[in-house]
């Protein structure tokens, strides 16, 4: 399992702007590093990580996809 200070550091390398909020370009430009994610599976990833659907991923919606 990761600790809390590991998946910080993955969040905050996502969280481009560094708002504390993980949007859903911020997310598909991260997970499109690796050429075989499509906007499609970035977008469905987003939306499954995004538990309260208010178009922003918290810190601790993104430790709870993590740790999943």
């Amino acid at each position: 399992m990761r600790s809390n200070a590991e998946i910080q550091s993955q969040f905050d390398e996502i969280d481009t702007d560094g708002d504390g909020y993980i949007t859903a370009d911020e997310l598909k430009m991260y997970l499109q590093q690796n050429p075989k994610v499509s906007d499609a599976n970035a977008a469905a990833t987003f939306k499954y990580a995004d538990e309260n659907s208010d178009g922003q991923i918290s810190f601790e919606e993104f430790a709870e996809l993590i740790r999943k």
